[in-house]
């Protein structure tokens, strides 16, 4: 198992959303998971105000790199997967990504984001030889549009420009991401009567967990749905 991501990027892309998103498979799927809140807008901090907070997930805020730092190393002597959320301060995206495992650079569906992401990923770089030896960071798509545009051939083609890896899957533009801000919860808790689209976002989020390597690279099939409100894991966390 992937023990520390952190997701951020220059402009504000989703990272709050992917980072839940991954929580919420991880708790799903018996992980614990600490959600380290580093964004501007403490958004994850709301969240957890809400009901349906599963109980192997927790919230922690951290504004700056020594509070990371003791919140990170506590995560792994327990065993706990840990999910930065860095926003988009420079900082903390440096902090972040020097303590994790793997990065992720959110890309939204907007030049802009690319543009920033771009940016991002250059930071990274700078920075490749400190941290934990064997670190790499991965671009994801935070809000794949399912209709083909002249956009989203130019925001591709912008990515592409780098050698850094993309995952091949991304959360597509739905809803149902957005729904556990308004209600609590995660995907796995709530129901397609609150968060239209959730089935096909659990199996979304699932193969993204998967790609990342939250829950382990060592199987054939990362995961199950098999009826709204249940969520299977085939594979034990590595």
């Amino acid at each position: 198992m992937t023990p520390v991501l952190s997701i951020g990027s220059l402009k504000t892309s989703g990272s709050t959303t992917l980072a839940l998103t991954l929580a919420g498979v991880a708790a799903a799927a018996d992980i614990p998971v600490v959600l380290v809140d580093a964004g501007r807008d403490k958004d994850l901090v709301d969240w957890a105000r809400k009901p349906g907070r599963p109980a192997l997930c927790t919230v922690e805020v951290a504004d700056d790199e020594i509070t990371l730092e003791r919140i990170v190393r506590a995560a792994r002597r327990r065993g706990d997967l840990a999910v930065i959320d860095a926003g988009d301060n420079a900082e903390m995206i440096r902090a972040g990504a020097r303590l994790s495992d793997r990065a992720l650079i959110p890309v939204r569906f907007s030049p802009l984001s690319a543009y920033a992401a771009l940016a991002t990923d250059r930071l990274l770089a700078t920075e490749a030889d400190k941290g934990r030896r064997g670190r790499d960071w991965a671009f994801v798509a935070s809000g794949v549009t399912t209709i083909p545009s002249r956009v989203a051939r130019t925001i591709e083609g912008m990515i592409e420009r780098s050698t850094t890896a993309r995952l091949e899957v991304g959360l597509v533009l739905r809803a149902a991401y957005e729904t556990p801000f308004l209600h609590g919860g995660t995907l796995f808790t709530l129901g397609e009567d609150v968060a239209p689209g959730i089935e096909r976002a659990r199996a979304e989020a699932a193969t993204i967990a998967y790609e990342i390597g939250i829950l382990g690279h060592d199987v054939d099939a990362a995961t199950v749905i098999r009826e709204p409100g249940s969520f299977e894991v085939a594979a034990a966390a590595a």
